[in-house]
């Protein structure tokens, strides 16, 4: 019989199952499920009755028990390591089709976890007792047990594979659960074992019932006491099976880590199972503080919870009057939000009773006012979200009525027990800095950190303010990067933060995860908090494990895998399942404007910087004023429209009084539990009273020793994420949908706004591509290639994607040709731009042939500009649309180059639409304002056609400087914009005093192209 042949027949049927599309972002398990064995199996042509058996018979040869010429599991450990190596080695496929197959050693592994769902199912052994029912299932002898006790830690490299294998495929096969703290070595088959999936279905109503937030890395000891009172509930709302081995207390540990993993990966959503299809909170306030010229503005909205998934775009808010509809979209977490540019009423959102209808059922989803509100930084929804509570170590926001008593006393909590950046009022606060958008009768209190747990806040409002737990460690700030796999840029990388309640020394272990785990640096406080920030430490991209010590404890309280990736590590995956976008000028009429999924048709198209069946023929060309004609003095003089209320704050309220009103369960002659929970009916917070008199503690002794205060390391600073790494993030990303750049995007700073920025801006530089729907929004984005674009000045610009590695390389190549590669940033430029200069094309061409998928472009700008249609053919090919319904108009003044009210759409003109909660701007030429029919587009080209109509671009040009100018709103869009700073390959510089938009260093003779493409 061939053992190894057996052996790997069932490793590839249960590798098919455990691991595959099916379970993409779900946490996977090797548990040994009976309906699993027994398909596997079945396809392997066996009947037996107990498929377990058969497969432990498959198994048992391979471990070499009784070959004493062989160390005992040494051929499974050599098979592992060749298969590690080309793991680390070969692409990876999106679907997993191609590249490296599973680990071999998912059958061994399910054995060993079959051994652990043995433990606490009898009385035989210790509930604890793992290697007697390993030894048991595996029918050993006592030589055998002891030769494969002894072997066993080879076991731990194995489950770190596996892990290996979902990270590379970025956890479209599964998340990664193959952790564990104490018990090293039988703690990772426990782990997979000790609670059934089941179970696991019902932790995200514990995780809810707490207010634990989605995706947050608790201690897993600081679970116990919340697993412990929900696991105590009458009737318990688990399994017979893990509430005994909770009340036997010696599995508790690695019951924790598993609800501790599960709560790092869940991101907000029930699964099939869960006892509830909806969080406690229905409706959760956000935040968004943007920087604009003029200082900060604030701004407040929400995200909903809808019972199941929904295809409406639009949410009915039953507290505004006239009940009128938001429109949404997606979020995730199975989340809605108002679309961006949403004008909501900040002092209704925060002081009032909140109702939405519920689209999934028609229910109403609500948001009862507090007085002290906490916001936790969300990187999926780009935003501060409202939380229940605050957690040790970590950033948070927190909003608090401005009742002097009360803000005193949150002052007071954050001071003793934490730092804070700064307090903040709304526009009419005259104690404090204000900041626009800031709802007026509250204070915001930025970047919040608490080091200890304030346990002398009695006042019920101050509930948020108090952790559920007393030790935490977490990974913050940075910048994160998208994807289902929990990974940071390694050139932004987190801040460890740890803090452990009572401690006198915290201890921060740093290992690198390889063949095998190098310590690499230790941090050590006599204190109860510690920050360590590894910004500036240059570690490399890789996979790190982060542990937590107390005081002289040997095994860690909390262990975490960091993992750090750059532009030199790309998400394969990623790459390979984006779209590849060109800009199609031939088969798209709307090819200027937006990029389309490469036909391969196309015989006149642009990618990148690259333009490619650009004509001989001259362009054309039109003079340009030498001052601009429209007025570059501010004055504006559009009125916004009043923002949407979205309910009004009940004058006797607690929030406006400060008075509770606790209502609580009707006693039934008995005592359910060791605490009874008192409901706040108008906020929702819960008071919480013993069951039982507490004993009154007796005074303490004259002279009595006192705890000491609490010792903290030095509070951190605030770190702004550059645009340079926002860049490398997408260059490891590759490209895909919008909301993967945004969630990068948004970390530089979460406005929609400055989210459109970034994109136009990453646009005209030719980094990536942009494919945008019928309203001419961004929907899909390509990293380019990598290309060197020659400008007119004989420089040789970097766009596309290029890595730290590559660039490194290049100046290499470029040096020994006797040219150089510099970087140059102008004054107000966000980005850096990389030339390489004193070389020539054929030289420049020799260089990159020495590379990787490196293209030289000759006189980039020059070739785009003969592609491009004039603006007469771009309008005749915009989709025609009615006018849609709206409830304000402004028309764009071309003198002042501002918007000014109007009463309705009766002229030609570009107009901006005030719908419910949006703008729409569409431009209506003298046919369409007769038909009520007009061109949907984007802001700044609705601008251009209505000048171009009139016959007067929006154009002007300083030859002195060479400089190319348009208004402030009005930048080119696309390729057009793209062709003009391709002339100096920086993006182009806003002057906000000025009100304009200057394209740099462009010739004379593009400059009268581009008037004449904007002129016809």
């Amino acid at each position: 019989m061939d053992v190894w042949g057996e052996y790997d027949r069932w490793n590839t049927e249960l590798a098919v199952r455990y691991f595959g599309e099916a379970w993409e972002g779900v946490p996977r398990y090797l548990e040994p499920q009976e309906d699993l064995l027994r398909d596997a199996a079945s396809a392997l042509g066996l009947t037996a009755a107990n498929p377990l058996a058969s497969l432990v018979a498959a198994v048992r040869p391979t471990l070499q028990l009784g070959d004493r010429g062989s160390a005992t599991l040494a051929r499974h450990r050599s098979r592992f390591q060749t298969w590690r190596r080309t793991l680390r080695e070969t692409p990876t496929a999106p679907d997993g089709s191609e590249g490296v197959s599973a680990p071999p050693v998912v059958a061994l592994l399910v054995v060993l976890v079959a051994a652990a769902t043995r433990m606490g199912a009898d009385d035989t052994e210790a509930a604890h007792a793992y290697y007697p029912r390993l030894n048991q299932l595996l029918g050993l002898d006592s030589a055998e047990a002891a030769r494969l006790k002894t072997a066993f830690t080879v076991t731990e490299s194995f489950w770190r594979g596996v892990n290996e294998y979902l990270e590379a495929h970025e956890g479209n096969l599964g998340l990664p659960t193959a952790y564990a703290l104490g018990h090293r070595y039988v703690g990772l088959p426990q782990s997979q074992a000790l609670i059934r999936a089941g179970d696991r279905a019902k932790l995200p109503d514990f995780f809810d019932s707490f207010g634990l937030t989605p995706g947050s890395q608790l201690v897993p000891s600081d679970l116990e006491r919340l697993l412990d009172s929900w696991i105590g509930t009458v009737p318990t709302p688990v399994s017979n099976n893990l509430a005994n081995l909770w009340r036997r207390g010696s599995a508790r540990e690695r019951i924790c880590g598993i609800a501790s993993v599960e709560l790092a990966h869940w991101d907000g959503t029930r699964r099939s199972g869960s006892a509830s299809s909806r969080p406690r909170n229905g409706i959760n306030l956000t935040l968004v503080l943007r920087k604009t010229f003029g200082g900060r503005t604030a701004e407040l909205s929400f995200v909903t919870t809808p019972r199941g998934a929904v295809d409406g775009r639009v949410l009915r808010v039953m507290s505004a009057e006239g009940q009128p509809e938001v429109g949404v979209v997606p979020a995730p977490g199975g989340r809605l939000r108002p679309m961006p540019g949403s004008k909501l009423d900040p002092e209704s959102l925060t002081g009032a009773l909140v109702e939405v209808e519920d689209p999934a059922d028609g229910s109403i989803l609500k948001r009862r006012p507090r007085r002290v509100v906490v916001l936790r930084r969300d990187e999926l929804v780009g935003a501060w979200t409202e939380v229940e509570r605050i957690q040790l170590m970590e950033d948070f926001v927190v909003l608090v009525a401005d009742d002097d008593r009360l803000v005193s006393m949150v002052s007071d909590v954050v001071a003793t027990h934490g730092s804070v950046d700064g307090q903040y009022g709304g526009p009419h606060d005259t104690k404090r800095e204000s900041i626009r958008g800031l709802p007026n009768g509250w204070v915001m209190l930025e970047n919040v950190r608490l080091h200890s747990v304030p346990k002398d806040a009695k006042d019920l409002d101050l509930q948020p303010l108090i952790p559920l737990t007393t030790a935490h460690m977490a990974f913050a700030r940075g910048l994160k990067l998208p994807g289902r796999i929990r990974k940071w840029s390694s050139l932004e990388p987190p801040e460890i933060r740890a803090a452990v309640a009572e401690a006198e020394l915290i201890t921060v272990k740093l290992w690198e995860l390889g063949d095998d785990r190098t310590l690499l640096d230790q941090w050590q406080e006599h204190a109860q908090a510690l920050v360590a920030p590894l910004k500036g430490q240059d570690f490399a991209d890789g996979d790190y494990e982060v542990e937590l010590y107390a005081d002289d404890d040997k095994e860690p309280l909390s262990a975490s895998t960091l993992r750090l990736r750059s532009g030199d590590s790309p998400d394969l995956m990623s790459w390979e399942a984006c779209e590849r976008l060109n800009y199609e000028l031939d088969t798209n009429g709307m090819g200027a404007l937006s990029a389309v999924q490469a036909t391969g048709h196309s015989e006149v198209l642009v990618d990148g910087v690259n333009t490619i069946g650009a004509s001989d023929r001259d362009p054309g060309s039109q003079s340009l004023p030498g001052r601009p004609r429209w007025t570059t003095r501010s004055r504006e003089s559009s009125v916004p429209p009043p923002p949407i209320v979205l309910g009004t704050a009940d004058p006797t309220s607690c929030v406006m009084t400060g008075r509770h009103r606790i209502a609580l369960p009707t006693f039934m002659g008995k005592a359910e539990g060791k605490v009874i929970n008192g409901t706040c009916v108008q906020c929702g917070l819960q008071k919480t009273y013993p069951a039982k008199p507490r004993r009154q503690r007796a005074a303490a002794r004259p002279g009595a020793p006192q705890t000491p205060l609490t010792i903290v390391a030095p509070a951190a600073k605030p770190t702004d994420v550059s645009w340079d790494s926002c860049l490398d993030a997408l260059v490891h990303v590759g490209g895909g949908a919008m909301p993967a750049l945004e969630r990068i995007a948004t970390q530089a700073e979460g406005s929609s706004l400055f989210v459109d920025e970034f994109v136009r801006t990453l646009e005209v530089l030719g980094h990536i591509d942009v494919s945008r729907d019928s309203r001419l929004q961004p929907e899909a984005w390509e990293g380019n290639p990598a290309y060197l674009a020659q400008i007119p000045s004989g420089e040789f610009l970097l766009a596309g994607v290029w890595s730290a590695a590559d660039r490194k390389q290049l100046g290499n190549l470029v040096a020994a040709e006797g040219g150089s590669l510099t970087e140059r940033r102008s004054v107000g430029d966000h980005i850096t731009s990389w030339f390489v200069h004193g070389l020539t094309v054929r030289e420049a061409e020799a260089t990159a042939s020495r590379m990787d998928a490196v293209y030289v472009v000759g006189d980039a700008a020059d070739l785009m500009m003969r592609v491009l249609p004039t603006l007469g053919v771009l309008q005749q090919n915009l989709p025609s649309a009615a006018i849609p319904e709206y409830r304000s108009a402004e028309i764009f003044d071309l003198t002042t180059a501002s918007w000014r009210p109007i009463p309705g759409l009766a002229v030609s003109g570009a107009y901006r639409l005030s719908q419910s909660f949006r703008k729409a701007h569409i431009w209506v030429d003298e046919s369409g304002a007769v038909k009520r029919q007009g061109r949907l587009a984007t802001v700044q080209l609705v601008k251009h056609l209505a000048a171009r109509a009139a016959g007067h671009p929006l154009t002007a040009y300083l030859p002195d400087s060479s400089t190319f100018l348009v208004p402030l709103g009005a930048d080119l869009p696309a390729l057009y914009g793209r062709a003009l700073t391709l002339c100096s390959g920086h993006p182009p510089a806003i002057s906000p005093r000025q009100r304009v938009v200057a394209y740099r260093e462009v010739p004379p003779k593009v400059a009268q192209h581009m008037q004449h493409l904007l002129s016809n």
